[in-house]
């Protein structure tokens, strides 16, 4: 039983080695058919793909950081608003008005 498991995946794992060996030698094909100038923009463009993306994604987290600390923010005057006046004077000495 574990020896037919065994050779089963032998035969998955060299049959997707021979898959990549073909993708691999077509690529290369297609790549020595290609002129260097345009290998030369292929390769400067993806060069920026791979210095933006961390950039676009830096921004992304921090725009979403800043949206969650707003609405954080927005909730909490939000819920200072709906309360009492009497809590709120507790709450704030400094607003208190004694005569």
């Amino acid at each position: 039983m574990k020896n037919s498991s065994a050779q089963y995946i032998y035969s998955v794992l060299r049959q997707a080695s021979h898959e990549f060996k073909y993708l691999g030698m077509k690529c290369l094909n297609a790549a020595m058919r290609t002129p260097l100038p345009k290998v030369l923009v292929i390769c400067i463009a993806v060069a920026i793909v791979i210095t933006l993306l961390p950039l676009v994604f830096t921004l992304f987290v921090c725009f979403l950081l800043l949206k969650l600390l707003l609405l954080i923010v927005a909730l909490a005057v939000r819920a200072q608003r709906h309360q009492p006046a009497q809590i709120r004077q507790t709450a704030n000495p400094r607003q208190r008005h004694d005569d």
